[in-house]
């Protein structure tokens, strides 16, 4: 039997074990949020390929993550605040637009276990994010902390993966991209490859030409 679930379309992507705040002030997702309060159920986050987040049509994605509602505050005029966290990814089977908010029938994604050399390809992540990190905070700052070089970057692979996917200040489409995949060693080197193609980039912006050692194979 399909699962159904309402649909929040947005120009972002909600990854799985991330949080998303979240203003609801559309009369359609208002109600939305009054019938999963009704029913005791959530949606789904998916992001937009075409069209608008706010008004018109929007063609979403056809993945996107279940939202757990951990902080909702329904304000007086009816609009919503959200804390959401992301859960599990699903595939859209088809949609329906009878409501004033599109409905899906969906069935949920898992993630090939990771494989057992993903521990080697985690740390060249972790290695690289830091990089990354730090190279944004001097193009913000005239002086850069260290700070960066110490995150708290987690050891289990799958979770790196989603960690990294969500703080990587790329395109929407870059984002969705890894969402999509079902294999924690595919999303590892697919955050590698943009890690290190933002690298060069924040390089040049800087003015700090990176040598050619550093764009190294994913493997």
């Amino acid at each position: 039997m399909p699962i159904e679930l309402p649909l929040f379309p947005l120009g972002a992507v909600l990854f799985p074990h991330m949080p998303m705040a979240l203003h609801v002030f559309e009369d359609r997702y208002r109600e939305m949020m009054r019938e999963c309060s009704r029913t005791g159920t959530t949606f789904g986050v998916v992001a937009i390929r075409e069209g608008m987040e706010v008004g018109g049509p929007a063609e979403p994605y056809s993945v996107g993550t279940l939202a757990l509602q951990r902080q909702v505050e329904e304000l007086p005029d009816g609009r919503f605040n959200l804390l959401v966290l992301g859960a599990s990814r699903f595939r859209i089977d088809s949609m329906s637009t009878q409501r004033p908010y599109i409905v899906a029938a969906i069935h949920y994604l898992e993630d090939v276990p990771a494989a057992a050399d993903d521990a080697a390809l985690a740390k060249r992540v972790r290695e690289a994010f830091r990089a990354y990190a730090t190279s944004l905070r001097a193009g913000a700052e005239s002086e850069p902390r260290d700070s960066a070089a110490e995150l708290d970057l987690p050891d289990e692979p799958e979770l790196l993966s989603y960690i990294v996917a969500a703080s990587l200040n790329v395109e929407t489409a870059r984002r969705q991209a890894l969402l999509e995949l079902d294999s924690t060693t595919a999303r590892l080197q697919g955050c590698l490859a943009m890690l290190r193609r933002e690298a060069v980039l924040l390089e040049q912006m800087l003015g700090r030409p990176r040598p050619p050692a550093a764009l190294a194979s994913l493997n």
